[in-house]
């Protein structure tokens, strides 16, 4: 009880015994991982595997110091609370200890309302992450700095998959170097999806289909360990955020169809009207799911769209400062196609460097430029080459239509910068990732033209 004190009554989650206890935890990480780099890494992909993990320890810890040190506290420091509560009941009563693992423990559990003061018991989905921050801990020595690194290296392990895919997929060792840039450099990716955050939960969970998609339906390897991974990275976006799945399953469908379209389409006109078809069919989809999972029933109107947006608006919104509005009236079907730019930009591109009002939002203002530009050279670099190059490679439609239709969501749903920077980062690197392919095709038309 006293460690729940301090956590929950007196805003303290980082301990003195932390200093010796990190340190230590990276040295082994360290020592562990090098063994693991010569024996199971590829040698050309070696030398992003030591960057990208320090990047993302250093935005676990780094992460955890914001939320101690400058805003006091906040969801991350919530769930540790919990859980850190769950790993004291493991000493002194150890059956309500594994009872508090159940996905809705008071209900489960009736005996267990003696406990309702813990953050996020009543919330399902918030209370998965409890759970696996619980879990996590018993072997933390109930640190959240060590949690927040075990975090880390999970979080690495998914993008590493996927990562290792594209290496795979597109050998060149200079688009290799891009897709490391993509992955694992971005700023806002690796500070807010490598801690004690659903987002880092997530994005794995992400990443994990992604690959598993490929590697199963694609590659046809039905190894227990790949599906075995496919259902964690499916369960970890159901249970945390459902709005993942209604986005990614028909981005994966229009995935597998691009793969699979010659095969199964001969007529040449099918072929050729077939992606927008899909395209639309699938906008549809995400649009109303989107809105279904939203909505505070389990109806579809517009009226309870309405009321749940204007509940994330209006308490982002709140937060003051870093405010924004995309001037939407109503939320109709119609009235969010509408918007539907304006949220892509607000997730991409903003906020603009005259927006910025701290030194975060300035470091996320300059990489919002960094995307504006690279768009605007790829535009600019492309062309022609870059339509053809999205309707002839599968992995670039599906970067950019997941990109885009997350973007939409995050836009519109944030209200706030400050909360934006971290629900956006998913749509981040596939982003980054269909403008880097864009202009390696457009760059490779371009080199056999001047060569024939």
């Amino acid at each position: 009880m006293n460690r729940f004190y301090q956590h929950y009554y007196q805003y303290q989650y980082l301990e003195t015994r932390d200093l010796f206890l990190v340190p230590l935890f990276i040295v082994l990480i360290y020592a562990v991982v090098d063994s693991f780099v010569k024996r199971k890494i590829r040698k050309d992909l070696r030398k992003y595997f030591i960057p990208a993990l320090s990047l993302k320890m250093f935005g676990a810890l780094a992460s955890g110091l914001v939320y101690q040190y400058y805003y006091r506290g906040g969801d991350t420091m919530e769930f540790y609370t919990s859980a850190s509560y769950i790993y004291s009941l493991f000493w002194s009563k150890p059956l309500d200890a594994i009872h508090m693992f159940s996905a809705s423990p008071v209900w489960t559990h009736p005996e267990l309302t003696q406990y309702d003061y813990l953050p996020f018991i009543y919330d399902v989905t918030t209370w998965t992450i409890v759970r696996i921050t619980a879990l996590v801990n018993l072997f933390s020595f109930d640190s959240y700095p060590v949690i927040s690194l075990y975090f880390s290296i999970f979080s690495l392990y998914c993008s590493w998959k996927f990562f290792s895919l594209l290496a795979d997929l597109y050998p060149d060792p200079k688009l290799i170097q891009r897709f490391a840039y993509c992955l694992f450099y971005i700023p806002s990716v690796f500070f807010w999806g490598s801690g004690v955050f659903k987002d880092t939960l997530t994005l794995g969970g992400l990443f994990l289909v992604s690959y598993n998609v490929y590697e199963i339906f694609i590659r046809r390897n039905l190894a227990v360990n790949q599906i075995l991974s496919l259902i964690l990275g499916l369960y970890l976006m159901y249970s945390i955020r459902l709005f993942f799945l209604i986005i990614l399953i028909p981005c994966i469908g229009f995935w597998l169809f691009a793969e699979f379209r010659d095969k199964i389409i001969k007529n040449e006109t099918l072929k050729t009207v077939s992606f927008p078809l899909l395209l639309a069919i699938s906008s549809m989809v995400i649009i109303f799911g989107v809105g279904r999972a939203m909505s505070a029933d389990e109806s579809l109107s517009a009226k309870a769209l309405q009321q749940k947006a204007e509940g994330f608006q209006s308490w982002h919104g709140s937060l003051g400062g870093s405010a924004y509005d995309l001037g939407i009236t109503d939320y109709t079907t119609s009235s969010l196609i509408q918007v539907f730019p304006k949220a892509v930009n607000v997730t991409l591109f903003r906020p603009y460097l005259t927006e910025a009002h701290s030194g975060f939002q300035l470091i996320t203002a300059l990489q919002s430029l960094f995307f504006l530009l690279y768009l605007l050279y790829t535009l600019a670099v492309a062309r022609l080459a870059g339509i053809s190059a999205i309707t002839k490679d599968p992995l670039i439609l599906f970067s950019l239509t997941f990109s885009m239709f997350y973007s939409f969501v995050a836009g519109f749903t944030s209200y706030n910068f400050g909360a934006l920077d971290r629900y956006k980062i998913p749509a981040l690197p596939f982003f980054m990732l269909a403008l880097v392919l864009v202009n390696y095709h457009a760059q490779r038309r371009k080199s056999r033209v001047n060569t024939a």
